[in-house]
């Protein structure tokens, strides 16, 4: 997991106003998560923006993500996911709807992704 660089000190997993999805991937991209990730046509995959091979999600490195809610407005739910393509190594990110406004797909892809603690760490 990586630690953003410029982000505000915050408690892990806890929104705020400065997080919204655009600055955030802005860091991720100014630390090498330049690609952009695709949802697969079949559930839980992604398709990486370099070398446009589908792989599930299972088989890519999820390095880093971000929790966004919103603090003025909970109904923004999005997730933005930071990961490896198992292919060819490109670092990419992707952003998803996860709750009740989710689609199909974003909800497919949420539930894959490996449990991670309140500190950020996988478990």
């Amino acid at each position: 997991m990586t630690t953003l660089e410029g982000a505000e000190p915050s408690i892990p997993g806890v929104p705020n106003d400065e997080d919204e999805a655009q600055s955030v991937i802005a860091r991720l991209a100014a630390d090498g998560w330049s690609e952009q990730l695709i949802p697969g046509s079949d559930p839980a995959t992604l398709r990486c923006g370099r070398c446009r091979e589908v792989h599930p999600l299972s088989e890519w490195t999820i390095d880093d993500e971000r929790r966004l809610e919103g603090a003025s407005d909970p109904a923004d739910m999005v997730l933005v996911v930071a990961a490896t393509c198992p292919s060819c190594g490109a670092q990419g990110t992707i952003v998803l709807g996860y709750g009740p406004e989710a689609s199909a797909t974003d909800s497919d892809l949420v539930a894959e992704l490996p449990l991670r603690s309140p500190d950020g760490r996988a478990r």
